[in-house]
């Protein structure tokens, strides 16, 4: 009878262990999914910042970011109207990859303010802002 309690009571423990830490990675993963993402447009990526200086000069738009490791090359970002960024570098003929990017919220609040400025704007103005969206992401990198 002992044997048995040992074993009925270690099960339990161990079932409330398991459930536990599923359930903290379920609610993990869920907060995750609920977090804004920020579309990076990204043309280039290079080890020597003078070459990436170079090949940034060859876009109208473009912003070269240190991440550590590598400088890339941003032409936009968005956390709204990734398809219309890309409807509109595709235009530009811009070769391009869109990267998903964590950022702080004070990044994303900025970036969504001009993401609903470029839904209302006409398409004379949606260059000059999404210039704006990548200096302002830019600008809070920096800081």
């Amino acid at each position: 009878m002992k044997k048995t309690f040992k074993i009925v009571l270690f099960s339990s423990l161990l079932g409330v262990i398991l459930a536990g830490l599923f359930f903290f990675n379920i609610k993990e993963k869920a907060e995750a999914k609920n977090k804004p993402i920020l579309y990076a447009f990204q043309v280039g990526v290079f080890k020597n910042k003078e070459n990436a200086n170079n090949y940034r000069n060859r876009f109208s738009l473009g912003k070269v970011i240190y991440d550590g490791e590598y400088y890339r090359i941003y032409i936009g970002v968005t956390i709204d109207n990734k398809d219309m960024l890309a409807s509109i570098f595709d235009q530009e003929n811009y070769s391009y990859y869109i990267k998903e990017l964590d950022t702080t919220e004070e990044i994303l609040n900025e970036i969504k303010k001009y993401d609903e400025l470029l839904v209302k704007s006409n398409e004379e103005n949606r260059m000059l802002i999404i210039k704006n969206m990548l200096e302002s992401y830019y600008n809070e990198l920096q800081n």
